[in-house]
């Protein structure tokens, strides 16, 4: 919108009567209405610098344009302002007559309620008390020839706005539910150029505009059409890009301001505003927030080229960038009424939001693919003798980790080469040029050719480089280097032919042709992700920290004592012990009762100076000769020599007495105690000395802790299994070994079963036992801790693949019933992990999930009210194995619960008798008389099913009806219920 307005003169007539704000300023004559083919809405012409009679046209005189302020609005509604300080009428456009039926200048100075009526003066003002800027309907208004009107309100400074349109019969109303019909097909969108084709094809098909385009900016401003939707007989725009200066800055910084804009019909005259000389401040009227605000006439040439006559588009933002538009083309005139505006708002806001989570989706994404590489590469830098040697022997996972074609690591003093480098002199020319970046600061560039041209020799080998500065200094640092990659890019009409300038009309024409025009892109290598400069980067910190690593390894006190507390470490221990023999020792191993509380609760610097006050309690009580160590966390050694059994069980006791007395740490007293296992080095057979003192120890801590433990032969089995079992467990979350199948829930019809859901069944695939079933690890998981981690790990699992199941057949309505332990439930955090989880899948409808809890433990009282929490989320409950505990039928009504699972002891054994048709009839009636539902579990026969058919329930499962199945398995069974 190129259309710069020259200084505007006096704004006050010499008799005060009201004076003509036209776009330029006052008492200037409108443009004339040329006759011009309709075109394309919002783009905007800006141009290079353009040759003018032998001299240059300054670009920046275009960023003046009052594109916010032109002082004129479309014609087919009308403008009026009133101060809201008076309410009196201070602006009215010159078409007020024919909209309104009152003219312009005879509503100047009136007070609005005069002019809008009373009620809609009240609503106008609260409109403004509201502080928003965006429009809103406040009401109607009906004209005295019976014509009705919309008022929408906005704000601009001191002045109360209104936008007055017409209710016109061929604006058409929106189908119900359009808008949400539209926003709902968005969850499949997997990418940001999917999300857009569905916006695309929705906005068509519920606006019916000619031609629809998602227009994309990339990060030099330039833009693309990366959807269509057109009719036929239209020449396509897919593909195609846009020079950055089509759309100028403050273009683009108004439609982060309004979102949607409208241009009616590309040949409208211009209608200029009238203001009262008293009641005009003197400054622009800010029109940004008008539906009806004017646009520059360079525009509607613009549209003109375009062959548009009527266009709506609609700003999509990340964050405070624009990211592209929204684009929709009308080759006739077309109105787009209130209702349209509101639904592309609407439908604009949604994609708004869902490209900003898929950009991070695809960026993790990306990320993920990469980490791989980057943790092996990290590995990789711990093996070398030097730090040198070990980048020597990772070389191709250098150039893999950033997608680079060749390296450079400088590094103490050597400089090591990887792939096809540049030629050195031209390197260093360029790496000089950079200056001295802050270390770790890394800097990416795709156009170091274009940058030096008189490097010629970089094509090849450095027309890309990622910059990496090490911690280290001295010029350490890692250069990844990318050849030029050559494009062929179609621009919509030649990028470099803005448009002309007329010096004698003071206006720019915007280019005529907007056929394809292909442009080979060199000079420039594919650009560096923020995924590869975020690897960079890692990498960096990772050789920081190996490189001080090394360098404490270099240390020999470092080698063998704990930097925290100064106790020698598990390293001199070995070194102590093999040098000792274990003959004639003894040792305690203490393990510290409730520290991970008092770390969590206080603090990780309360919890190390608390393990400090622990190093010197136990250096203070043992004997001097006697060695103490820190294993690691919150697990202590005291070697001793010369001991029998009573002496070291009474220093073993000594200890404990001393840990369980309170510490004062930081001005807070920690309340802690110990857990010791006793081993004496002629008592433990072919054990080794720590071993045994380590499973002696898990006994002291299984039986209550605060206690010593002393090995016997007869620990050995039991504890160590547990010991095995736990670190079993423990690998097994890390490293994916547990997995989840799903069983089939089937609604009982009639005549036949319905598919409804799943039950997702946690499995363990043990690398020893082979697969394991919940009975077996799932008590064992409890007792030792690790069920939250598991649990959460099944509750995320089971979520996402509800969602894919759902996806995979979303007229099925399908449902995910889950098992959760009391233990889950009655910690605080369940309920706020719960709704974390359930809040990353915001599409999916809550009632979809079902937990399964066992009977017996609604006695927990911290459990019941858990449940009443996760039934407000709007998630079901399900009671599991009922009729097995203790609730009486009689309570049954008052549990927080939807459903109820009947145990398998409900069928009879198989035996399908008389008397069990009659008692599980009456079972069945009982708990729907309670307003739940029955699911009977453990179906293994036609007659069983045809006894729960009978007595009523509502649905089944069991391996008659389907065995539980991988998730290839079940997506099978979704695919083929769909087709019932």
């Amino acid at each position: 919108m190129c259309w710069p307005a020259p200084p505007r003169p006096s704004r006050r007539s010499s008799n005060g009567s009201p004076l003509l704000w036209q776009p330029g300023g006052y008492d200037r004559p409108p443009p004339p209405c040329r006759s011009l083919p309709h075109v394309c809405q919002n783009f905007v012409v800006r141009g290079c610098l353009m040759t003018i009679s032998g001299g240059t046209f300054d670009p920046s005189i275009c960023e003046m344009e009052p594109i916010a302020t032109p002082g004129a609005i479309q014609p087919h509604g009308a403008l009026m302002t009133a101060r809201a300080d008076s309410g009196r009428v201070a602006h009215a456009s010159v078409n007020l007559g024919e909209i309104l039926g009152l003219p312009a200048a005879s509503v100047l100075g009136a007070p609005i309620g005069e002019v809008i009526g009373r009620v809609n003066e009240i609503l106008l003002r609260e409109a403004r008390r509201s502080g928003s800027e965006t429009p809103e309907t406040i009401g109607s208004f009906r004209r005295s020839d019976g014509q009705l009107l919309h008022l929408h309100a906005f704000q601009s400074g001191d002045y109360m706005c209104l936008d007055i349109e017409p209710v016109r019969d061929e604006d058409g109303r929106l189908p119900p539910g359009a808008r949400q019909s539209v926003i709902e097909t968005f969850s499949s969108a997997m990418t940001q150029v999917e999300l857009c084709e569905l916006a695309v094809h929705g906005l068509q098909l519920v606006l019916g505009y000619d031609r629809v385009m998602a227009y994309r900016f990339g990060a030099d401003g330039h833009g693309e059409v990366i959807a269509e939707r057109r009719r036929q007989d239209l020449e396509p725009y897919l593909g195609l890009h846009y020079p950055a200066s089509d759309i100028p800055q403050i273009a683009r910084a108004l439609y982060l301001r309004q979102r949607v804009g409208a241009i009616a019909d590309a040949c409208y005259r211009p209608v200029p505003l009238l203001g009262h000389p008293e009641l005009d401040d003197g400054k622009p009227l800010d029109l940004t927030h008008s539906s009806l605000r004017s646009v520059s006439p360079v525009h509607l040439d613009y549209m003109q080229n375009m062959n548009t006559a009527a266009s709506l588009t609609i700003g999509l933002a990340d964050g405070d960038r624009l990211w592209g538009m929204l684009v929709c083309h009308n080759t006739t005139p077309r109105i787009a009424g209130p209702e349209w505006r509101a639904a592309a708002g609407m439908i604009g806001q949604v994609v708004s939001l869902l490209l900003s989570r898929l950009g991070e989706v695809e960026n993790a994404a990306e990320t993920l693919a990469r980490q791989s590489t980057l943790s092996t590469l990290v590995e990789r830098l711990s093996t070398g003798d030097t730090l040198a040697a070990a980048f020597v022997a990772a070389d191709q996972l250098i150039l893999d980790l950033v997608g680079a074609s060749a390296a450079v690591v400088r590094l103490a003093g050597q400089e090591l080469h990887f792939g096809r480098t540049p030629p050195v002199d031209a390197m260093q020319k360029v790496l000089d040029s950079l200056g001295r970046p802050s270390p770790l600061e890394v800097l990416s560039l795709d156009d170091v050719t274009l940058r030096h041209p008189e490097l010629p020799e970089l094509l090849a080998a450095g027309s890309g480089i990622l910059l990496l500065p090490l911690t280290s200094g001295d010029g350490d640092l890692i250069a990844w280097f990318r050849p030029e990659h050559v494009q062929t890019i179609t621009w919509g009409g030649n990028p470099a032919e803005h448009g002309t300038w007329n010096p004698a009309t003071q206006r720019m024409r915007p280019r005529a042709s907007f056929d394809a025009w292909k442009e080979t892109v060199t000079g420039r290598s594919l650009p560096w992700t923020s995924a590869e400069r975020n690897c960079a980067r890692e990498l960096g910190e990772a050789i920081a920290a190996e490189m001080a690593q090394r360098t404490r390894a270099e240390l020999a006190r470092l080698r063998h004592y704990d930097p925290l507390t100064g106790l020698a470490n598990r390293s001199y221990l070995q070194e102590r012990l093999a040098q000792d023999g274990q003959s004639a020792a003894a040792l305690l191993f203490i393990d510290l009762d409730r520290f991970k509380a008092v770390n969590d609760s206080m603090g990780h610097g309360v919890g190390d100076g608390l393990l400090i006050e622990v190093a010197r309690s136990l250096v203070a009580t043992v004997r001097p000769h006697d060695l103490v160590v820190r294993l690691g966390g919150d697990e202590f050694v005291v070697l001793c020599h010369r001991l029998d059994a009573a002496g070291i069980v009474s220093l073993a006791e000594r200890l404990r007495q001393v840990l369980e007395q309170p510490f004062e740490v930081a001005g807070r007293k920690c309340h802690i105690s110990a857990s010791i296992g006793i081993a004496m080095a002629d008592s433990i057979g072919d054990l080794d000395l720590v071993r045994a003192a380590d499973i002696a120890m898990y006994a002291a801590k299984k039986n209550g802790g605060n206690r010593g433990e002393l090995f016997r032969p007869s620990l050995y089995e039991e504890t160590t299994q547990l010991v095995e079992l736990d670190n079993d467990m423990r690998g097994a979350i890390e490293s994916e070994q547990f997995h989840l199948v799903y069983q089939p829930i089937f609604a009982l019809n009639p005549e036949t079963e319905r598919l409804v859901g799943f039950e997702a069944l946690l499995r363990w695939d043990h690398p020893l036992h082979g697969a394991l079933q919940p009975g077996i690890f799932i008590p064992l998981a409890e007792r030792l801790g690790h069920i939250h981690a598991m649990g959460n790990w099944v509750l995320r699992r089971a979520i996402l693949q509800l969602q894919a199941f759902r996806s995979a057949g979303p007229e099925l309505d399908l449902k995910m019933n889950v098992n959760v332990s009391p233990l889950q439930l009655a910690r605080p955090d369940f309920l706020a992990r719960l709704a974390d989880l359930l809040a990353q899948v915001p599409d999916l409808p809550r009632h979809a999930l079902c937990l399964e809890i066992t009977e017996t433990s609604l006695s927990d009282e911290a459990v019941s009210e858990a449940l009443i929490s996760i039934r407000a989320l709007g998630v079901r409950i399900a009671i599991d194995d009922f009729g097995t505990g203790f609730s009486s039928l009689a309570c049954l009504r008052r549990l927080p619960v939807d459903v109820a699972k009947l145990d398998r002891a409900f069928l009879g054994g198989g035996h399908t008798a008389a008397q069990d048709h009659r008692f599980f009839a009456a079972v069945t009636g009982l708990v729907h008389a309670a307003d739940l539902k029955v699911v009977q579990e453990g179906i293994e026969t036609l007659d069983q099913l045809a006894l729960v058919r009978a007595a009523g329930a509502d649905f089944a499962q069991g391996f008659h009806l389907a065995a539980p199945l991988s998730i290839a398995a079940a997506l099978g069974l979704i695919a083929a219920s769909r087709k019932e």
